[in-house]
């Protein structure tokens, strides 16, 4: 999952991307200087509107607990292989966590209605199934039963705090009432720049 082959290239690709981010960066803040009030008005929407979508985004939860869990530190942003023992092997996170995790970390998931107690009587048989798994392969997956407990928080806690998004349909509706809120703006910020360009003042 996580070979030593490629770390360099690992390292060199995330080196590239945040100096990427960077120039976007600054070309934004030009930009803004030079950008008239509507158009600043209009590129603030989108930024909120890019926010929406990072919040929609959870793919990077499992990928951050499977570099913690098989002995990874993030430093500057740049994911690094420590000599730490780690709390497991990449077969445990290939075969148990991210299966039993998948499900917790998708859209489908936090944009759906679901009641607290289907909410705790999904966690709970994950939860089972994951200790189950933990107790019975702790020799081929690199366990120590000391760390189970530990393993198992952290796990317990990603999937909760995702599943509750989806209690009684909150996230739905709270993108929903935000959407509406940002596409407003945006049709108020384009009527303002089209008057401006046909000389209409109000």
């Amino acid at each position: 999952m996580f070979g030593s082959k490629e770390d360099r290239a690992n390292i060199e690709a995330e080196k590239r991307a945040m100096a990427f981010q960077k120039e976007i960066q600054r070309e934004d803040s030009i930009l803004k200087v030079n950008a008239p009030q509507e158009q600043t008005e209009i590129m603030d929407q989108q930024g909120k509107s890019d926010l929406l979508k990072w919040q929609q985004e959870l793919d990077p939860e499992l990928e951050s607990i499977a570099h913690r869990f098989t002995g990874w530190f993030k430093k500057d942003g740049i994911w690094i292989k420590t000599n730490m023992k780690p709390l497991c092997n990449d077969r445990f996170m290939n075969d148990v966590v991210a299966p039993q995790l998948d499900p917790y970390l998708t859209k489908n998931l936090i944009n759906s209605n679901l009641t607290e107690e289907r909410i705790l009587l999904d966690l709970k048989h994950t939860a089972n199934d994951i200790m189950a798994n933990m107790a019975d392969g702790f020799d081929i997956y690199g366990i120590n039963f000391q760390n189970n407990d530990l393993i198992l928080r952290v796990l317990k806690n990603t999937m909760k705090n995702s599943a509750f998004r989806a209690l009684n349909g909150w996230t739905k509706k709270t993108d929903s009432t935000i959407f509406k809120k940002l596409e407003s703006s945006f049709d108020n910020a384009n009527t303002q720049q089209q008057r401006g360009l046909l000389g209409i003042r109000k």
